[in-house]
């Protein structure tokens, strides 16, 4: 049923009546709800989500320790910043920020991840046989790839980046279900050869380091 204006006449020359309607509603929406529950005024509601933690390069969060935290989704840090990154390590692989970008949109994976593991593996091309293999992630050989000294080798940077993608993204992503480091790095760098949670430890600090600072 519709109502027209008309029909609110009595009430309008009551204001009286009004007022009390008021302080009813009031009374009730203090007395009557949950205790329970949880009460916003629009000045005392949390921030969005969005706003948490907004001291890491706008809306990135930090990268947890526990399990959390997946290396799956859009970069949180610019092609650009790659290549300044591996500027300041004279890597042989400097210019190839973009690459290791593009890519990282292509596999679905923070390029960020790809830089740390990168810097963790050979100090950025500049140590160890990635000096020759051009690995970013010294991934062991397999039948179809050359070999040196048991390693993957390639012909240029471009090859390794992208091996090093479609290894996390098709076996560890796919095959295994692994999507944060804690998951990844203990296959990845067992404990038997390597110091796992420092590798851990080193990649997170790397990578929240890079969003705090921004891109």
């Amino acid at each position: 049923m519709l109502y027209g204006i008309d029909d609110y006449v009595p009430l309008r020359r009551h204001p009286l009546v009004l007022l009390g309607v008021a302080a009813l509603a009031v009374w009730a929406m203090f007395h009557l709800r949950n205790p329970d529950a949880p009460f916003f005024s629009p000045w005392s509601a949390p921030a969005p989500a969005s706003a948490q933690g907004a001291g890491l390069s706008g809306s990135f969060g930090a990268v947890a320790a526990g399990g959390e935290g997946s290396i799956l989704g859009a970069p949180t840090i610019s092609a650009a910043k790659i290549d300044a990154v591996l500027a300041s390590y004279n890597s042989p692989a400097t210019g190839t920020g973009q690459v290791m970008y593009d890519l990282g949109l292509k596999y679905g994976i923070d390029p960020a991840y790809c830089l740390a593991f990168f810097i963790h593996e050979s100090t950025a091309g500049t140590a160890g046989v990635a000096t020759v293999t051009k690995s970013i992630g010294n991934i062991r050989v397999t039948p179809g790839y050359a070999d040196y000294q048991g390693y993957r080798r390639y012909e240029t940077w471009e090859e390794g980046i992208e091996d090093w993608y479609r290894l996390i993204s098709e076996l560890y992503i796919q095959g295994w279900q692994l999507t944060t480091i804690d998951e990844i790095i203990p296959v990845y760098a067992p404990s038997s050869e390597n110091d796992t949670q420092g590798y851990i430890d080193v990649v997170r600090s790397m990578v929240n380091g890079w969003r705090a600072e921004g891109q």
